[in-house]
């Protein structure tokens, strides 16, 4: 059976982990986990290493939620890469239709727009992802409707060498512009999203959007295409 690798970037996630990691490790798939903690000051990593079959990435201090990616990207060693977060808004379930469309397509995005089903996310909030997203696709050429998402897969030989510079949620617009320069498509599927009943956010949505926006023309400017025969 084919390994699949999954990135899971954790700060403080304790109240989460356990429900998440039993879904995960009951899917019928197998998977590589691979947990990177961003200086978690809880019992994330205690209750991490209680679960078989995990690879544990620790950061002494909070690096942001890029470097985080980044770190588990370099460690990953499988064809597929599966990037998903460990606070259940994004239903591990959906893994497995997520693993199938990545045989068919380089970059695949979990979309909490897509589809009919129903978007548990306050309004200004899903504005503010659905204005970035617009402006994304214009200035990118792309077609997609959740640049935000938290659940993502790649081929390993599209992500792997990319280079990644930023280190917080900026990643989130650098990762997808650099993919939209080598002239990859991003494929979506929907996946039901659930906002967390336990813990709390670790993104400042208002600034995030503010910055992103400004990143947005910066990047339409200074990244061009990369020589992709390195990536094979």
């Amino acid at each position: 059976m084919e390994t699949i690798d999954v990135v899971i970037p954790v700060l403080n996630e304790e109240a989460s982990l356990p429900d998440f990691c039993c879904r995960l490790l009951a899917l019928p798939l197998h998977l590589r986990p691979i947990f990177v903690d961003n200086g978690s000051t809880d019992n994330s990593c205690r209750i991490i290493k209680d679960f078989p079959g995990t690879v544990l990435i620790q950061h002494a201090d909070n690096e942001g939620y890029g470097a985080s990616l980044r770190d588990g990207i370099r460690s990953s060693v499988t064809e597929k890469i599966i990037i998903i977060d460990a606070d259940g808004e994004y239903p591990p379930e959906s893994i497995p239709e997520m693993v199938s469309a990545l045989d068919n397509h380089e970059v695949v995005y979990g979309s909490r727009f897509a589809g009919k089903q129903m978007v548990d996310i306050p309004w200004n909030r899903a504005l503010g992802n659905k204005t970035v997203t617009a402006l994304f696709d214009l200035i990118f050429s792309q077609e997609i409707t959740d640049l935000y998402t938290g659940f993502k897969g790649f081929k390993r030989q599209t992500v792997y060498d990319l280079p990644m510079h930023y280190n917080g949620f900026e990643h989130v617009l650098e990762i997808a512009a650099r993919l939209a320069r080598n002239k990859i498509r991003i494929h979506e599927i929907p996946v039901q999203y659930r906002l967390r009943n336990v813990g709390k956010s670790k993104m400042s949505h208002f600034q995030e959007v503010v910055k992103l926006l400004y990143l947005m023309v910066f990047f339409s400017f200074t990244i061009r295409a990369c020589n992709r025969d390195q990536f094979r």
